[in-house]
């Protein structure tokens, strides 16, 4: 049971990533049970991880997405109290009692034993209505704990994205510390010939070995990046220490980078349609409205019906048997409560409901401003790196020509260490601000897809 629901909860978390072609619309939640909560998942761990296997997995093993389906069940319990509350209530009643006459009369004993034996039904004809508002308030917010399910996965798709494309990054920078370190390295060997030939100065073959030692240093920090954001990756998925996590290799092309992005006031409003935190919001208005019916309730009288059966017995008399007999009685009444005055409470808290509805309105108002500003931020981000990235292309190439040139005239004794370092550092460290540039704005460029069509796809 917990494989197939669990594998249902996941193919829609992938769809908001991938396409698939037999991938569930929508989310189903019906029929969980405490084991799709607590059991344990049957999907096998992968080699390789795909993007595809990062969600999968993500959603299965969540911790924030278990707690989701148990607060689903919560949700229904109480879905099923306020459906129990139309039912009758059915008791049954007995006393027993000892009573000791110490002056009792002549002919009668000291010392009576009483019983009585009752079954007692009663049943509210009409509340107000208040058992048909708290029932539909409680099945709005099992709505809403569906769509906290949806939140949650939600997030981890967003996290997993800017996790997965950190380890792109990382992985990226650590092969151009690498490349760095290889040119370095040839250098210094060049600059130790040329010192040992004595055409160079110690002093500056020191420059150039120093340098190459900064680049050990840079290649080592690189590779730490990259083991940090597999660590953060593997967080987010759940995984455990012995877990050497393998990443699949994703190529990015220029259009990747540079991919057009559709109007904001659109991305805006198709996310306001379909963010979950906003359709829950939306989905306590109604709850609001409740709350306001269920306590005008306490204006309108309530009707009730009881029932019952009894009999009982007492010793001194006849026999049990046909004391219970006689004594067998049947009853039924209605009750009619009508509110005169109550000191006001019922208007309080018509009064606090009332005053509680009005958090709505802020929430949404608060809601759709965070929407707004998030959007806006993605734009800026992605607009602001895809301009960089662009500028940049010129710019690389012109410093690894610059780069490449200097290094030659090195090779050849034309130009000191000191041409040759800045050459050298100024071509790492723009390779490096142009793969920020780049992964900066596929992260906003794939974010913003998200919110505009709750789907982005990676190569």
């Amino acid at each position: 049971m917990y494989s197939r629901k669990i594998i249902v909860l996941a193919a829609l978390a992938a769809t908001g990533f991938c396409t698939y072609a037999d991938s569930p619309a929508t989310l189903s939640y019906s029929d969980i049970t405490t084991e799709d909560v607590t059991g344990m998942p049957d999907m096998a761990m992968p080699a390789k991880w795909t993007f595809d296997d990062c969600i999968k997995w993500a959603v299965e093993n969540s911790t924030s997405v278990r707690r989701s389906l148990l607060s689903i069940l919560q949700a229904d319990q109480e879905t099923g109290s306020a459906k129990d509350a139309y039912l009758p209530t059915v008791n049954f009643s007995t006393s027993h009692s000892i009573t000791n006459y110490p002056k009792h009369e002549v002919g009668r004993t000291s010392t009576t034993y009483g019983s009585s034996y009752g079954i007692n039904a009663s049943w509210t004809v009409w509340e107000g209505n208040v058992r048909k508002y708290r029932l539909e308030s409680a099945k709005i917010m099992r709505e809403q704990q569906e769509l906290s399910g949806d939140d949650a996965i939600k997030e981890l798709k967003l996290g997993i994205l800017q996790a997965y494309l950190n380890i792109m990054y990382a992985r990226e920078a650590v092969e151009i510390a690498r490349q760095t370190l290889e040119v370095s390295t040839k250098q210094t060997e060049r600059a130790r010939r040329l010192m040992e030939s004595g055409r160079t100065s110690k002093v500056d073959f020191s420059q150039i070995e120093s340098q190459m030692a900064q680049d050990q240093y840079s290649l080592v920090q690189a590779e730490g990046n990259l083991n940090s954001s597999k660590i953060a990756l593997k967080k987010l998925l759940m995984l455990g220490l012995d877990c050497d996590m393998e990443i699949a290799d994703i190529t990015f092309s220029d259009d990747d980078v540079t991919a057009i992005l559709p109007p904001r006031e659109q991305v805006y409003d198709f996310a306001a349609s379909w963010l979950p935190s906003i359709k829950s919001n939306d989905l306590s208005q109604q709850i609001y409205t409740n709350d306001i019916k269920t306590a005008k309730a306490g204006y309108l009288p309530k009707l009730s019906l009881q029932g019952g059966i009894g009999t009982g017995y007492n010793s001194g008399g006849d026999g049990w048997s046909a004391q219970m007999g006689r004594a067998f009685n049947e009853n039924v009444g209605l009750s009619l409560s009508i509110p005169i005055f109550d000191g006001n409470s019922t208007k309080r808290a018509v009064n606090k409901a009332k005053l509680a509805s009005l958090e709505y309105d802020l929430n949404r108002t608060q809601l759709l401003d965070d929407l707004s500003h998030t959007i806006e931020s993605l734009y800026i981000d992605a607009t602001s790196a895809q301009a960089r990235y662009i500028a940049g292309i010129t710019q690389l190439e012109a410093t690894q020509l610059s780069a490449d040139f200097v290094n030659r005239q090195f090779e050849l004794g034309m130009v000191n260490p000191v041409e040759f370092l800045i050459a050298h550092n100024n071509l790492a460290n723009s390779r490096l601000e142009q793969l920020q540039n780049k992964f900066m704005a596929i992260l906003a460029n794939k974010t913003i897809m998200y919110y505009a069509t709750t789907q982005v796809e990676l190569p």
